[in-house]
């Protein structure tokens, strides 16, 4: 099964954002995973408007 994962340019991985704090890991595997490659851009936009985060949506596949 392919997901899809944001990476932050500092080559770190998104894991939540929960009450205005954002969370990201070195380890793919904490980071969030998309089932859906449209969820992912959108969470790409939002945390780009809400947090001035620059990520590219990367697959996983787990």
């Amino acid at each position: 099964m392919v997901e899809y994962v944001l990476l932050t340019d500092e080559q770190t991985y998104f894991v939540e954002y929960l009450i205005g704090e954002l969370v990201v890991s070195t380890s793919i595997s904490e980071a969030m995973k998309f089932n859906d490659e449209n969820l992912a851009l959108r969470f790409k936009h939002m945390l780009h408007v809400s947090c001035k985060l620059t990520t590219s949506v990367n697959t996983y596949i787990g």
